[in-house]
């Protein structure tokens, strides 16, 4: 007799639609583009609302996605879809509908109506959940925030912090080895920053600490073990740890600790510019390796031609 756990039960029990998408069909680099590209819109419409409420309608094209934005009095509703073109191996359409906070709330928010992906795998068409999908939730922070500004209110920073606190548990709960996957976490948990007030000589820091890292990347399996835990370890808690006390203080005490902030976040780019010049070390001695061998292989045999 087969016996299942109970999440797996669950999990058998629950409409297809209700599960939550499968983590290999959006962490493509395409998907993920597309992902960071919708939260940059929604945030610019934020930024760019006058706090009167209406109706507004905004599309954005590109090459390998189509975003569509539509706000009325009762609803906000975001379509985001793979191009024809598109790179992405496996083509999609998300789906959310959100109700106005004034209309409908939930947990301090506009209540989510629809949240759904569709995609088309193994000929067949599938429909899946985006609630409780840690990839986007920067996307449903950027449809509140939208919300909030289109009647003129401020999102304030304790929704902000709450934001993320959630990044930083999703970012601490990655165990993956694939450094990439890793560092989207960390690029989501920056991103989560954009709505607190940041010293731009912090923000401008941890953005090139992200940068350091995606150099790293394609490179990643010639680090040894030691190397490769002081990056992760970097990303995983080093870098969470410190951001998160710091926005835990008060505004007099941040700016107390701005500098100290300043300094181990500077630590932290040295170190990732120091493994940068060990790796690119290690790939001049590879490169030499290759050539004796190929001297080995190829120059005695031509030695003997000569002959």
């Amino acid at each position: 007799m087969k016996f299942f756990s109970t999440s797996r039960l669950v999990e058998l029990f629950t409409p297809a639609h209700k599960r939550p998408v499968d983590d290999h069909i959006i962490q493509d680099d395409t998907t993920i583009r597309f992902i960071n590209d919708t939260e940059r819109l929604l945030k610019r419409m934020a930024d760019n609302a006058t706090g009167k409420n209406e109706r507004k309608n905004v599309r954005r094209r590109q090459k390998d996605w189509d975003i569509r934005i539509k706000i009325t009095y009762n609803q906000i509703r975001l379509v985001v879809a793979d191009t024809k073109q598109s790179s992405s191996p496996v083509h999609k359409r998300l789906r959310i509908v959100c109700f106005r906070k004034y209309v409908k709330a939930s947990d301090g928010v506009g209540k989510i109506k629809e949240a759904t992906i569709h995609y088309l795998k193994d000929g067949r068409m599938h429909v899946r959940s985006l609630l409780n999908v840690p990839a986007f939730q920067g996307i449903f922070h950027g449809i509140h925030r939208l919300d909030l500004a289109y009647v003129g209110t401020k999102l304030t920073d304790d929704v902000s912090l709450d934001r993320l606190n959630g990044q930083e548990k999703q970012l601490k709960r990655e165990q993956a080895n694939d450094i990439k996957v890793l560092a989207q976490e960390a690029r989501r948990y920056v991103q989560a920053m954009d709505t607190l007030s940041i010293d731009p000589l912090l923000d401008n820091r941890l953005k090139r600490i992200l940068a350091h890292v995606e150099k790293l990347e394609d490179d990643f399996p010639l680090f040894g073990y030691e190397q490769k835990h002081t990056v992760r370890r970097l990303l995983r808690d080093d870098l969470p740890n410190l951001m998160g006390a710091y926005f835990a203080l008060s505004k007099k005490n941040q700016l107390e600790q701005r500098d100290n902030v300043f300094v181990s976040l500077s630590q932290m780019e040295l170190t990732l510019i120091h493994l940068q010049d060990e790796l690119e070390q290690t790939k001049i001695e590879r490169m030499e390796h290759v050539m004796r061998l190929q001297e080995l292989r190829y120059g005695a045999q031509s030695d003997q031609r000569n002959e």
